[in-house]
């Protein structure tokens, strides 16, 4: 999938990395990552996820009425029922294509600005990406959606409301639960990024066994400017198999 018009690629891979120094990887990641979550998280995303969400719930809605009008037997209930569905159909079927395609644009966005925080860790770069309450705008009514989606469902089982109705409310409980689920899906993953960039650190051993300030023969980090890797191209810390701050 191509990503979004305007919107930066994926990082490039290890052999193709073009920074000649850290400065210029932390420069370049701030700018991507900043592209990248201004549009992951942009208000009108979450305008459009909530109108798609009443929308299919008003299409339900009509759906379940309309099959209820076809079972009668009347002529005027079965004329009724396809006019029905016919508005449900109407109203269903371009609302999920919709949500759909949001969250196949959404897993491609999220995927790549992953892809850019997990080249390195700058905290000090961190407001140059970071959206201001973004997070904290898909958060909140998602919750309220989310609970709201769980009343609805509870109310259908539990309370006595009937054949009819069940089927409307269990139905609008679920989208409005799945949708919320959606939005704070995408908030914790950014926090998550946000506290990854925060997070210090821990000197936890890498893959090769070396601890982050495992340090050489003359008592210098490893991985520090004045101590390239060997075979490495850039002269500021980067070693050959990776970036040193993770």
């Amino acid at each position: 999938m191509t990503p979004p018009i305007e919107l930066p690629s994926p990082p490039p891979g290890p052999d193709e990395r073009p920074w000649k120094d850290r400065a210029g990887l932390l420069e370049e990641r701030a700018r991507a990552m900043g592209a990248l979550a201004r549009w992951y998280l942009a208000p009108h995303r979450a305008l459009l996820l909530w109108l798609s969400t009443l929308v299919f719930a008003l299409g339900w809605s009509l759906a379940v009425s309309g099959f209820q009008f076809l079972v009668k037997g009347e002529i005027i209930e079965h004329v009724l029922g396809v006019i029905f569905l016919g508005l449900a159909l109407g109203a269903t079927v371009p609302s999920s294509l919709g949500v759909v395609s949001g969250i196949r644009r959404d897993v491609f966005v999220g995927a790549c600005l992953r892809d850019w925080a997990e080249l390195e860790r700058d905290p000090q770069t961190l407001p140059h990406w970071r959206v201001s309450g973004g997070a904290l705008l898909w958060l909140g009514p998602s919750i309220v959606l989310t609970c709201l989606g769980l009343a609805l469902g509870g109310f259908a089982v539990f309370a006595d409301i009937g054949t009819e109705s069940f089927g409307t409310v269990a139905g609008i409980g679920i989208v409005f639960a799945v949708a919320g689920a959606l939005g704070m899906a995408k908030a914790i993953d950014y926090y998550r990024l946000v506290s990854r960039e925060l997070r210090p650190d821990t000197g936890v051993p890498d893959a090769h066994g070396r601890d982050a300030h495992e340090r050489d023969a003359h008592g210098r980090d490893a991985c520090a400017p004045d101590a390239p890797g060997p075979g490495s191209p850039y002269d500021d810390g980067f070693c050959d198999d990776g970036f040193c701050s993770d």
